[in-house]
């Protein structure tokens, strides 16, 4: 009986918040957590309802059992009846059975106490059948009372548990469409952000265009550029652009992504020629996205010198060149789209970088 009514009372404790609630939500991992727990409740209910039913039928199996046991006692009880009957019927047919008037009209001694004997005999017999079959029939009655009890107790579980597993599913129903709805909206933000974006990019993409389509059309419409004069050489170093061109000391100054300027930009037209600082070998590097056409010209004296944006080279990867040897043309690749200029580093014994401000200005 304690295990039927904890049953119940499981069942009954089985209440969920109606998903309702969180329809205005916009989370969607909440939903999909909320709609995991339901699923999970579902299915732990569904298994008490399937052992609440298994637990009906084995009582419907004892209760057909002890029906068939009733049975039997009730054909035993009948059988013993027929029994004493027979032997009642038998004494009848020899003479009274009335141990009184056996002992008066029987002649024999012997005989009347024999036949009073079994009078005596089928008397307590009969006592002793009618006293088991009402014991039987009593026991049998309260066995059934409480198999019905019981029988009762689980119906009514099976029913809770069938209400407690529908509305289960309900809200499981109504989570799963929320769900739905919700990734629905999520795949429209995410289509939506994604043509936005696209448009953003075709439009960067149109203006970078026309600014090279105007840079190309000014180049073009520019006249023929004489020819370039020979570098500036100070002793054993060249300026590494020709003229004109013009630079300030922009060193530290903040770049995008938090970056601080580490050399000097020196402004010079397209096409304006770039020369070896000094005596040294060009190691020109892969195109950069920031760098555009670069390389590193290791000089001779150990220190390093960084070029970045070019627009073409001159000279061959490896070349070994003296100073103010040209090695390619001022552009603006990379990052430096629309400003043409030369970023120049300096790296002392191949170290860090340092301020070449100064130093351009003694040999530019």
């Amino acid at each position: 009986m304690g295990k039927v009514r904890s049953v119940l009372a499981a069942a009954c404790l089985i209440v969920v918040t109606a998903v309702a609630g969180a329809a205005g939500a916009d989370d969607l991992d909440a939903v999909r957590a909320r709609r995991a727990d339901l699923q999970g409740r579902l299915d732990a209910a569904a298994q008490r309802l399937a052992d609440i039913e298994a637990r009906a039928g084995e009582l419907a199996t004892e209760r057909d059992a002890l029906a068939q046991q009733l049975a039997t006692f009730q054909t035993e009880i009948q059988a013993a009846a027929g029994r004493t009957q027979d032997r009642v019927r038998s004494l009848y047919k020899r003479g009274p059975v009335d141990p009184m008037i056996v002992m008066l009209t029987t002649e024999d001694p012997g005989e009347a106490l024999e036949r009073a004997a079994i009078v005596a005999g089928l008397v307590r017999d009969d006592r002793a059948v009618g006293e088991a079959a009402a014991a039987r029939r009593v026991q049998t009655a309260a066995v059934a009372s409480r198999l019905e009890e019981r029988q009762a107790e689980l119906d009514a579980a099976v029913a809770a548990q069938r209400g407690a597993w529908a509305g289960l599913q309900a809200d499981l129903q109504e989570a799963a469409a929320l769900e739905r709805r919700l990734e629905e909206e999520a795949r429209r933000r995410a289509e939506a952000e994604a043509r936005r974006r696209a448009a953003q990019q075709a439009s960067r993409r149109a203006a970078q265009q026309t600014r090279r389509r105007a840079a190309a059309a000014s180049r073009a419409a520019a006249p023929a550029a004489a020819p370039a004069a020979a570098p500036r050489v100070a002793g054993a170093y060249a300026c590494p652009v020709g003229q004109p061109r013009t630079f300030t000391d922009t060193w530290g100054a903040p770049r995008s992504g938090g970056r601080r300027h580490r050399g000097t930009d020196i402004l010079a037209p397209y096409g304006t020629p770039i020369y070896a600082v000094t005596d040294g070998v060009v190691d020109i590097r892969s195109y950069g996205s920031s760098a555009g056409n670069w390389a590193i010209f290791r000089g001779a004296n150990g220190d390093q010198y960084w070029y970045l944006h070019l627009q073409s080279w001159t000279v061959r990867d490896g070349a070994r060149v003296r100073a103010g040897t040209q090695i390619g043309t001022n552009g603006d690749t990379g990052n430096a789209r629309g400003t043409p200029h030369l970023h120049f580093e300096r790296h002392p014994g191949g170290g860090g970088a340092v301020n070449p401000y100064s130093f351009l200005r003694r040999i530019c």
